[in-house]
C-alpha cells in the first residue's frame, strides 16, 4: 500500500485501487477536463490517508463512478484497519493464554 496524493489530499491506496483509480481518471478525461478534477472537493482524509468524511456533490459536476469509488474505497480502508486491530488482538490473546497455560501448569506442578 501506498499513500497518494489527490485533490491535495493524501490517500492510502492498494495497488489494485491506485490502478482502478488512474483508470477511471484516464476514462474521463479530455481535451477541456482532466479526469482528476472530478475527484475535487469529495472528500476529507487525515494524515494517514485515510478518508475520513465523504462530501456529496452538490456543487458541481462529478460522476456517480467516481463518488461511488470513493465511498467503496473509505470502506476499503476501514476494512483494513479492523482487520489490523482484530489480528493484533488475536495475537494478544494467543500470548496471554500461553501466559495462563504456563502459570496454570507451575500451580498444578507445585500442588503434586
Amino acid at each position: 500500500m501506498a499513500i497518494h496524493v489527490i485533490s491535495n489530499q493524501k490517500v492510502d491506496f492498494t495497488d489494485e485501487e491506485w490502478n482502478l483509480y488512474q483508470k477511471i481518471v484516464k476514462s474521463y478525461t479530455t481535451p477541456s477536463c482532466q479526469g482528476e478534477q472530478l475527484f475535487n472537493d469529495l472528500f476529507r482524509s487525515n494524515d494517514n490517508g485515510i478518508i475520513t468524511f465523504l462530501i456529496p456533490p452538490s456543487k458541481k459536476h462529478t460522476s456517480l463512478e467516481i463518488f461511488l469509488f470513493l465511498v467503496s474505497l473509505q470502506q476499503q480502508q476501514f476494512l483494513r484497519l479492523a482487520f489490523e486491530e482484530y489480528t493484533d488482538m488475536a495475537v494478544q490473546i494467543k500470548e496471554k493464554m500461553a501466559e495462563i497455560d504456563e502459570k496454570l501448569k507451575e500451580l498444578t506442578d507445585k500442588k503434586k
